[in-house]
C-alpha cells in the first residue's frame, strides 16, 4: 500500500505528476512533496483499522489518519495505491471505537 497521490488535487508540481488541480476538488497543501511520509501514515491508519467496512480486493476503500491537526481521509485508487484529502469535521467517518483516536496526540490539535 502506498501514497500516490492525485494531479487533480495538486496546484503544484509533485510526484503525482504536473498540476491538474479540479474546481471540485480539495487542493492539497503544497508543504507535502514528499509521500514516504503520507505513505507511512496510510500504512498504520490501515494497520490500526482506520478502515472504512467497503474493501476492493484485498485493500479498504477509504483510510482515515491525522496529520498536522487535520484528519485526512485516503481513498484507494487502484492496487493499493491512494490519494487522500483533508475532511471537514462535519464529513469526520462515524467513530464509535474510537479507533481514530490514535493520531490526535500527534495532531497538533
Amino acid at each position: 500500500m502506498r501514497y500516490v497521490g492525485s494531479a487533480e488535487h495538486k496546484a503544484y508540481n509533485s510526484p503525482a505528476g504536473y498540476p491538474a488541480l479540479r474546481s471540485d476538488a480539495t487542493p492539497c497543501d503544497p508543504e507535502y512533496t514528499d509521500f514516504e511520509p503520507l505513505t507511512k501514515l496510510l500504512r498504520e491508519a490501515i494497520g490500526r483499522a482506520c478502515v472504512g467496512a467497503e474493501f476492493i480486493g484485498e485493500f479498504p476503500k477509504y483510510a482515515w489518519g491525522w496529520l498536522d491537526g487535520k484528519l485526512y481521509e485516503a481513498r484507494h485508487i487502484s492496487n493499493g495505491t491512494y490519494k487522500g484529502y483533508s475532511l471537514e469535521p462535519i464529513e469526520y467517518p462515524r467513530d464509535p471505537n474510537h479507533r481514530l483516536n490514535w493520531g490526535l496526540e500527534n495532531a497538533g490539535a
